[in-house]
């Protein structure tokens, strides 16, 4: 194939020409939303003391921390390293330190090494795993994969660091979902976790292992322009306390064979479930939900810590705006219950009523002030075969926070000026106690100012104070603060260097029974 000479003559010719042209306007780059290059970071230290007279000392008399993060963008990839490390970490809890690798492309996002997602309420929920993970995201499609390690092995120990003993632990998760353009989704997730019984083979200890399985679909549906949404969520746990124990085949439990593959059911295998309602209405001035939670007795899993269970709670919570949402108001009432199956020999009904306001004044003024009620009743119950218990308890909290909030601009700084008061009050009282012999209350104030300079070179100078005192039968507890920083910005803000000092100090006065004052 031939190519005429003066066409390469006349098209350099063009490019010459066009060159200036596109260095006096706008660059390649300039019209995409790609980068060529661009990185960005953070890293700060903490140290801390701590000292206590009186009483043995519950942590290190000094620690360090470390948090740092690298991340980089090139070309549309997205890349980045996370650290965070204490010298109060060892091997007699589960671990505090972490280093993670992530990395996005698209609709594609990996990660190695501490990392952690949220899958639903009840299944994968903030818990660490040591491993991978990766999402897919294209729209209107999204999967996503975990897997490994969420525990590491704590052997027995007498040092005062030890707190419990654990296996090793191994954990996967999947998650699916489709997802419409009016936010309406439906999702499918299961979790699996596992302890390595192996791991503390030889030792003598009371925990036994455990094994984990929960399936959680979930969805969210939005009607007319987004007024009104109805979501869920409902997990099903299968939970093995027991992993040594008697194992039970399919034809004795009466399920198919190939769910034995999957999850071998055991003497202390049993099944529970978890799940949450809420329906939203939103107008121009007002909104509304509607919420109703349950959680069986006996609910377990492992994906998410603690769980609280044998509750059922419904909660109403409207809310108001006014004047161009200068004011809004917001309620949350919430009706609270445990002993679902009426099994145990108490039984406490909780009643929850908060209330929050904000106002914006000015530009300069805000405003947010809240109050909360808790009343809460246990009562006995009735068990049939049963000896009848005597006795109840009634509890009453009240909370009232106020929180204003000044900024003042100035043509070459910036004045911002906190306000934090409140006041919590607690009182308890059992029932056949006439001499409230076994009555408590405690009433509580605190109060905290904080204020911070910005500066045009760059410079920010903040400060703050915080106070608490609490009276109550178990004695009188004063606790006083200070934390003053500063920070600089250099090379046109690409480079933040930033230091921050505080001290704390608690006060407790008590009688102890012998009459004598005990003070620390």
């Amino acid at each position: 194939m031939s190519i005429n000479p003066k066409i390469i003559i006349l098209l350099g010719f063009m490019l010459l020409e066009a060159l200036p042209g596109i260095s006096q306007n706008r660059s390649f780059w300039d019209d995409t939303d790609l980068s060529l290059f661009r990185s960005g970071g953070s890293i700060g230290l903490t140290a801390s003391m701590y000292t206590a007279q009186g009483i043995d000392n519950r942590r290190p008399p000094g620690v360090l921390q470390t948090n740092a993060n690298f991340n980089f963008t090139t070309l549309g990839f997205r890349s980045g390293f996370s650290l965070n490390y204490s010298t109060d970490d060892s091997g007699f809890r589960q671990n505090m330190n972490s280093i993670s690798y992530s990395a996005q492309w698209r609709w594609l996002t990996l990660r190695a090494g501490d990392v952690n997602t949220r899958f639903s309420d009840y299944s994968l929920n903030g818990t660490t795993i040591r491993g991978g993970y990766v999402r897919a995201n294209t729209g209107n499609f999204s999967a996503e994969l975990i897997g490994g390690k969420s525990k590491r092995v704590v052997r027995p120990s007498l040092e005062s660091a030890f707190r419990e003993p654990s296996f090793d632990q191994w954990a996967f998760g999947a998650k699916m979902g489709i997802r419409s353009s009016d936010g309406s989704y439906f999702n499918l997730n299961t979790f699996y976790a596992q302890d390595d019984a192996a791991s503390l083979s030889g030792e003598i200890i009371e925990i036994k292992p455990q094994e984990n399985l929960t399936i959680t679909p979930d969805f969210r549906l939005n009607l007319f322009d987004g007024r009104f949404s109805l979501e869920s969520q409902f997990t099903a746990s299968v939970f093995t306390r027991d992993l040594e124990g008697e194992p039970f085949s399919a034809s004795d439990l009466g399920i198919p064979v190939f769910f034995t593959t999957i999850y071998q059911p055991r003497a202390s295998t049993h099944v529970n479930y978890a799940g949450k309602a809420l329906a939203g209405f939103r107008f121009d001035m007002f909104d509304l939900n509607l919420g109703y939670e349950r959680v069986q007795p006996g609910f377990m899993s492992l994906g998410r810590g603690t769980v609280r269970n044998d509750i059922e709670n419904i909660t109403l919570s409207p809310a108001v705006r006014f004047f161009q949402n200068r004011l809004s108001i917001r309620t949350d009432v919430t009706l609270g219950r445990d002993n679902l199956l009426g099994t145990r020999f108490q039984t406490q009904n909780n009643t929850g009523i908060g209330t929050n306001v904000q106002v914006t004044f000015s530009e300069t003024f805000h405003l947010t002030t809240s109050y909360n009620l808790l009343l809460n009743n246990i009562t006995m119950t009735n068990l049939e075969g049963a000896e009848q218990q005597a006795g109840g308890q009634s509890q009453v909290s009240h909370n009232f926070l106020l929180q204003p909030n000044f900024t003042i601009l100035g043509e070459d700084f910036v004045h911002n000026i906190a306000v934090t008061g409140g006041y919590l009050s607690i009182s308890s009282e059992f029932d056949g106690d006439p001499q409230a012999a076994n009555s408590f209350s405690s009433v509580s104030y605190t109060g905290m100012l904080s204020y911070a300079i910005t500066l045009p070179a760059g410079l920010t100078i903040t400060s703050s104070g915080n106070y608490l005192t609490n009276s109550s039968d178990g004695g009188d507890i004063q606790n006083i603060g200070a934390n003053a920083g500063t920070s600089y910005a250099l090379f046109n803000r690409k480079l933040t260097l930033g230091v921050n000092l505080g001290i704390n100090r608690n006060r407790l006065e008590r009688e102890l029974p012998d009459g004598t004052a005990f003070t620390n």
